[in-house]
């Protein structure tokens, strides 16, 4: 079996299995990649392969036409609820092949039915199909089952974006919270921001200064000093007239978050009655 670090100094050969948003993403990179060669997509739609291999330079196949592609590098990038049926499309492939998922949550274990080397090429992002990702801002977390394809994939990722770093489960189980704060949780509190503004007539664009100085404030001297607001100041008279404006959909989502501000600042001996 050639090893990780022997093949580096040929391009390796890669396959995508999927071609949705994160797989897009990694298509387009990787087709630009000086380390790699993208030589196919695959999709359970086969209209979307097409259209992802015409726009990367590379072939169209099924994920049970993966193999007739000897590829150095497999990633499957797909939803996890998809993971297992398109392994199991994919089929044993060999020890020459690596095998990589892109997902936060899944062990690399799960793909030990292509390859019983694996390992994780996680691009902490989120991804939709139409909006540009700068990729070189993009951090990737990386591991391998196999010490010696750790320079592979590090290879592989640096090609994309100098952010790589080393993961392992438990790391990158802290890691996926982390990003569903930050990206989901964030996106339907400014669903709401959308809803109240909209009630008072507003554009949602009026609240967008406020969120990049909060975002600019966060970053450079952290979130819980950044934070200012009636639930800091435990101002419990603004705060129940604003959950009795509130819609009441949002009013236990808006006493959990001033509650949790409050513990953490001590702001208050009256947390219990908001």
């Amino acid at each position: 079996m050639e090893s990780g670090s022997d093949r580096l100094n040929s391009p390796l050969r890669v396959v995508i299995a999927g071609a949705g948003n994160v797989a897009s993403h990694l298509a387009e990179s990787l087709s630009r990649s000086d380390v790699c060669e993208l030589v196919a997509v695959a999709s359970r739609t086969p209209e979307h392969a097409a259209e992802l291999a015409a726009h990367t330079g590379c072939e169209a196949c099924t994920y049970a036409g993966i193999a007739s592609f000897r590829s150095d590098v497999l990633i499957v990038s797909v939803a996890d609820r998809a993971v297992a049926g398109v392994i199991e499309q994919i089929g044993y492939l060999g020890e020459s092949v690596l095998a990589l998922h892109t997902s936060g949550t899944l062990d690399k274990s799960c793909l030990e039915p292509v390859s019983l080397r694996t390992g994780i090429f996680y691009p902490f992002q989120t991804f939709t199909k139409g909006f540009d990702v700068d990729m070189a801002e993009v951090p990737f977390f990386i591991e391998t089952a196999v010490k010696a394809d750790f320079a592979e994939v590090e290879a592989l990722a640096r090609s994309i974006s100098p952010h790589v770093y080393s993961s392992d489960e438990e790391r990158r189980r802290h890691l996926h919270i982390a990003g569903v704060f930050t990206s989901n949780f964030v996106n339907v509190l400014l669903g709401v921001v959308e809803e109240e503004l909209k009630e008072a007539g507003y554009p949602a664009e009026v609240a967008v200064p406020l969120l990049r100085q909060t975002i600019d404030k966060a970053a450079n001297i952290g979130s819980f000093a950044a934070q200012t607001g009636p639930a800091v100041r435990g101002d419990m008279a603004v705060m129940r007239s604003q959950l009795s404006t509130l819609a009441p959909e949002y009013r236990e989502v808006y006493k959990v978050l001033s509650e949790l501000i409050m513990k953490k600042h001590n702001s208050a001996d009256e947390q219990d009655k908001l």
